[in-house]
């Protein structure tokens, strides 16, 4: 029998596609959806981070198709981003055109340069400096080769694909807020693939505003025309039932095969697929070694704090969300829940959320935060007048945000190693301790089902 813990879309994904495989899927909280989890809160429904459904692979299109179908609205991304006093389309970096004129000399005579360091370098030096890596579908089966010598920084890879404009004014501080970490100290895989690196010409055209053709890996995207982004969840959960729910795992004997609830069942399992963030579940594991704990320990994240308001007019714009580098603004991006879907909020209301990150174990947000972030959302224009807001609701993520550096690549082979051993696998944009878009997390389940039914462990 498989045992799944979690029922966040990978654990979903999972046990939907396990088909007559016995299974049985444990959920810690009293609805599904993990990460995609939404909230009604007087009339409006707020997602428990920014979600929006933008799917490349015709596998997970036909699924989200059977599971949703008509019941999705189709958008064209209309995503900007904040300079200085400037709100210019996304990304920055085809969107210099209305920048101050010295933002954008900076931002494209560094951009000249890099491609003239570029000319002399060998082909090799070039690709490790700048490669981007998409999300491996199995992660624990094949990770990547860490790259030769360390490879660059986040910070280092930003400033060599886009030069120290474009680093300076945008990815250095966003990164900074992001990851709630410095960027110097970050790596650049399994992240940097979402990051679109335009030609000279499309930068060029961007400077002249005559911007040619689509960048991003989401430029066009879905969203659940009612209930918010746990429809998908509930659709998944559908065909993944029963889910039992409120039903906590706190240890897991590897050896004997069981895991432990919070009520004192214990539970026998063949496999056991876990979606926990992988240092929660190596403390849960009873039998492995102490250097594979230790090297749990070494792993980093942060948590996201969603600030979410309902205002009593709707919005007079038609954006989807904005990106905010400003190191003196709380936020790193404001989303516009109303805008996604007629059903995040009733005729004549608008929405407003603003996503702040912050280190693991950093004391939440209260409302002293909240009135901060308030405050700065009126002084941007984001929201004419305070008195506009007549709902707000705080959502937090105590796991939000993987942080990628030289630890986490020290320390994920060894962990899926003894994991694997003892029929452990690690799933999920926490489980497999990566960077997943929501597409991705379905992509694991229906691969790790797909692995599991071939027997493989």
């Amino acid at each position: 029998m498989i045992l799944v813990l979690g029922a966040g879309l990978a654990g979903l994904s999972t046990a939907a596609h396990l088909g007559r495989t016995p299974h049985r899927v444990l959920e810690r909280e009293d609805e599904v959806g993990g990460l995609a989890r939404s909230v009604r809160v007087d009339g409006f429904r707020f997602d428990f981070a920014g979600h929006v459904l933008h799917v490349r692979t015709p596998e997970v299109s036909a699924l989200v198709d059977e599971l949703l179908g008509d019941r999705l609205v189709e958008h064209e991304r209309s995503a900007w981003v904040r300079i200085g006093d400037v709100t210019v389309p996304y990304p920055i970096q085809v969107h210099t055109h209305g920048l101050p004129v010295d933002v954008r000399v900076e931002c494209l005579a560094g951009f000249a340069r890099t491609l003239v360091a570029r000319r002399g370098a060998p082909a090799e030096a070039v690709e490790a400096a700048t490669a981007a890596t998409e999300p491996l579908p199995l992660s624990f089966l094949n990770l990547p080769p860490a790259p030769a010598g360390g490879g660059p920084s986040l910070d280092a890879w930003s400033e060599r694909t886009f030069g120290s404009g474009f680093s300076r004014r945008f990815f250095r501080p966003y990164h900074a807020k992001v990851f709630a970490a410095d960027p110097s100290t970050l790596t650049p895989d399994w992240v940097s693939w979402a990051v679109p690196r335009p030609t000279l010409d499309d930068v060029l055209r961007g400077a002249l505003g005559a911007v040619d053709g689509e960048f991003g890996y989401n430029p066009r995207f879905r969203y659940p025309r009612e209930g918010g982004i746990r429809r998908l969840a509930d659709a998944l959960a559908a065909r993944a039932a029963p889910v039992e729910r409120g039903r906590e795992v706190v240890r897991i004997r590897a050896r004997s095969r069981r895991a432990v609830l919070a009520d004192g069942e214990e539970i026998a399992y063949d496999r056991l697929v876990a979606t926990a963030p992988l240092p929660t579940l190596v403390r849960m594991v009873d039998d492995l070694p102490p250097a594979v704990r230790a090297r749990a320990e070494a792993l980093r994240w942060c948590a996201v704090t969603t600030f979410n308001f309902g205002l009593d007019r709707p919005l007079d714009h038609d954006r989807h969300w904005i990106y905010v580098p400003d190191p003196e603004l709380p936020f790193h991006r404001v989303g516009f829940p109303s805008r996604l879907a007629p059903g995040m909020a009733e005729e004549g209301r608008g929405s407003v959320t603003a996503e702040v990150s912050r280190p693991a174990g950093a004391r939440p947000p209260d409302d002293d935060d909240e009135r901060r972030v308030l405050e700065a959302l009126v002084r941007i224009g984001v929201i004419e007048d305070a008195r506009h807001v007549v709902t707000r609701r705080r959502l937090d993520l105590p796991f939000a945000y993987v942080r990628f550096d030289r630890a986490r690549r020290e320390a994920l082979p060894p962990l899926f190693a003894a994991l694997l051993e003892r029929g452990i696998v690690p799933i999920g944009r926490f489980g497999s301790w990566s960077y997943l878009s929501m597409e991705d997390a379905i992509r694991h389940g229906t691969e790790t089902a797909a692995w599991l039914r071939g027997g493989s462990t």
